[in-house]
């Protein structure tokens, strides 16, 4: 993997709504080293409410939906 590849890298993260408890991702940028952890703010997709994660970097797209989600409605 080239750097400029390397610097286009996502991570996605799994969250849970404090509110609702729906299950989602966040996306950061893949970086090397140490980055202090951080509270942000995320809207739920399901209930729209806002709540905190800690996040080891800055969240760059997201909240999503898993992509393993089946519906039970």
């Amino acid at each position: 993997m080239t750097q400029a590849q390397m610097k286009r890298a996502i991570i996605p993260i799994p969250i849970s709504c404090l509110h609702c408890q729906q299950e989602q991702v966040v996306h950061t940028q893949a970086r090397t080293g140490f980055w202090q952890m951080a509270h942000q703010s995320v809207k739920c997709v399901k209930c729209e409410q806002y709540f905190d994660v800690m996040i080891p970097d800055a969240i760059t797209a997201g909240p999503f939906l898993p992509l393993n989600v089946t519906s039970t409605e």
